[in-house]
């Protein structure tokens, strides 16, 4: 008769703290899950995001075709290097979700002059390339 009387909280008292637990888990694990960095096996990196057009510096004139790299899913945009790719889909359009695994090279680090008219936070010398949902 004294459980019956017990408060909700008071009955469920471990399931209550064992999903906080889980939930507090589960947003540590899924923080930044759009950008994974492996660096203890092999410094190589997954990045998420849409298929777009890079974005120009300012004062950088217009061309009539874009160049494709992708925008991660934090906003960021990155040139993706694809001169040694493993593994594409052939058919991508601009817009669709991407997942690109390689190595990634800070804007500041990259020494060609390649990419010194987009507004880019690094390139991707990219293995694998490939769509998601």
């Amino acid at each position: 008769m004294d459980y019956e009387n017990r408060s909700f909280l008071q009955r469920n008292i471990v399931w209550m703290v064992v999903l906080a637990a889980v939930i507090v888990f589960g947003f540590l694990l899924f923080k930044g899950w759009d950008k994974i960095v492996n660096d203890r096996v092999d410094k190589s990196t997954t990045i998420t995001g849409n298929f777009s057009c890079l974005p120009l510096k300012s004062g950088v004139p217009a061309g009539k075709d874009c160049t494709l790299g992708v925008k991660s899913r934090d906003g960021q945009f990155y040139a993706l290097d694809i001169s040694r790719i493993q593994d594409a889909n052939t058919d991508l359009k601009a817009d669709d979700t991407i997942a690109v695994t390689g190595f990634l090279k800070p804007i500041i680090d990259v020494t060609s002059g390649e990419w010194d008219q987009y507004l880019v936070a690094g390139v991707i010398k990219v293995n694998t390339l490939l769509r998601t949902r």
